[in-house]
């Protein structure tokens, strides 16, 4: 009874911004058993097979490699083949061997160029970076669906557990609600006893019909991750490692989401650098040959010389299409800044709800043993000894349902940021020992 009036004292006194010094948390010294991660393993898979969006990605990946092969085409002699197959003539003139109705004749023109102020290689270096953008981005959803599918396995854990403390709380309270209506049966003054009871009944079947509804939401949830039904095995473990916090920054620039903010500030910088070099002349070599006759019947001769290409004036477009460029390459650099802020922050965020949430539950579950004790105590004293109310009774009950509910909420609560925290490092699959089923998957 005396610690459970101190732990209350502290949990008030924290409430009320009065906190005593912090221990560190206690870290697990073992991984999770080898079978829970071999069904882990087995689920997540599963996930990453049925993904929509990882096969989204995967296509995305694979149109970005093909466009750095045509942008690198333009290195190459460019050549276009024509014909003509003239159809009727009319107006007045003579024929030309161009337009006579018999004279059908092809064209070849071959076009390389040789000098473009680095047009071609800003163009290559572009799609080159947006290409492993698009593998970043793949890699990014892998890690995300495998995050996605442990974290609702987490939920469904937290749902299960709190189902099952419900369940009791009910049954406990349909008890003292039976035997309060055999007692209303021979002593009618306590009537108002029946009432707070069945008060209670109806509250704790409440809480059951919003848990198991909880449970439902997160049951369709991985359905649609999976595609299949999800149950936990009996006897599941999710004992974890706490990842350190030093590991996860250290790893900030290695997660796919800052590599892919990188990726297309480099690409947007070889944009920009790309429209500068249209705007300077291009020079050609040109090669080209037609088999039009002339107006004495002779076909022509076999052309090559050299052709300077430059727009000397558009109205401005080539102007806004550096300065949109320009801009584009500065939102991207902003963003690739910010996205290593964000992550940052949320690391410590992760971190600090974690190790809150371990000491937390560490508490709740002292807490909760000391209410039970309160409990049964309480409900000993108000039937056989009469020195208990039963609003006495119900009360310590009530702080009892609700002191194992914290403490599986806060165990899971750091179960989940710890998971986070290691989606953030890039080490779902190395750190829960997971395997894709296709290579190149992780």
């Amino acid at each position: 009874m005396r610690k459970a009036m101190i732990t209350l004292l502290m949990l008030t006194l924290s409430r009320a911004g009065i906190t005593a010094p912090v221990t560190p948390p206690v870290t697990h010294d073992t991984m999770m058993s080898n079978a829970t991660r071999i069904w882990l393993a087995k689920t997540v898979n599963q996930a990453m097979d049925f993904s929509p969006e990882i096969r989204v990605a995967g296509a995305d990946k694979q149109a970005a490699d093909f466009d750095i092969d045509r942008v690198k085409g333009a290195r190459w002699p460019q050549i276009q083949l024509g014909t003509t197959a003239p159809m009727a003539s009319f107006g007045s003139g003579s024929h030309t061997g161009n337009n006579r109705l018999d004279d059908s004749s092809l064209s070849l023109n071959v076009t390389t160029t040789l000098f473009d102020w680095g047009k071609n290689r800003e163009n290559i270096g572009s799609a080159t970076q947006q290409a492993n953008a698009a593998t970043y981005q793949y890699d990014y959803q892998q890690q995300q669906i495998a995050y996605s599918t442990l974290s609702q396995l987490i939920e469904l854990s937290r749902n299960q557990q709190n189902q099952k403390i419900t369940q009791a709380y009910v049954k406990r309270m349909r008890t003292l609600v039976n035997m309060l209506v055999e007692i209303t049966q021979t002593d009618a003054g306590r009537h108002s006893e029946l009432v707070q009871a069945r008060a209670k009944l109806l509250a704790a079947e409440a809480s059951l019909q919003r848990v198991t509804d909880q449970r439902r939401q997160v049951e369709i949830t991985l359905f649609r991750l999976t595609g299949e039904q999800v149950s936990l095995p009996d006897n599941f473990d999710w004992t974890m490692q706490p990842i350190p916090t030093s590991l996860v920054i250290s790893r900030v620039e290695k997660h796919p989401t800052w590599l892919k903010a990188q990726a297309e500030a480099e690409s947007a910088a070889h944009d920009v650098a790309a429209a500068e070099a249209s705007t300077l002349p291009q020079l050609n070599w040109v090669i080209a040959k037609s088999t039009a006759k002339d107006s004495y019947g002779n076909p022509g001769q076999w052309y090559t010389g050299l052709n300077i290409q430059w727009n000397a004036f558009t109205g401005g477009t080539e102007k806004a299409a550096i300065q949109a460029a320009s801009a584009r390459a500065s939102a991207r650099q902003s963003q690739f800044t910010q996205t290593r802020m964000d992550m940052e922050y949320q690391i410590h965020n992760l971190s600090q709800s974690r190790d809150a949430a371990e000491i937390q539950s560490r508490e709740y579950q002292k807490l909760s043993q000391e209410t039970d004790m309160v409990s049964k105590i309480y409900y000993e004293q108000w039937l056989r000894l009469g020195k208990r109310t039963l609003l006495d009774v119900l009360t310590a009950e009530n702080d009892c349902y609700n002191n194992h509910i914290a403490a599986v909420n806060a165990r899971h609560d750091a179960y989940s940021a710890n998971v986070k925290l290691v989606t953030t490092a890039s080490m779902t699959f190395e750190w829960f020992g997971l395997r894709a089923n296709k290579g190149g998957r992780n």
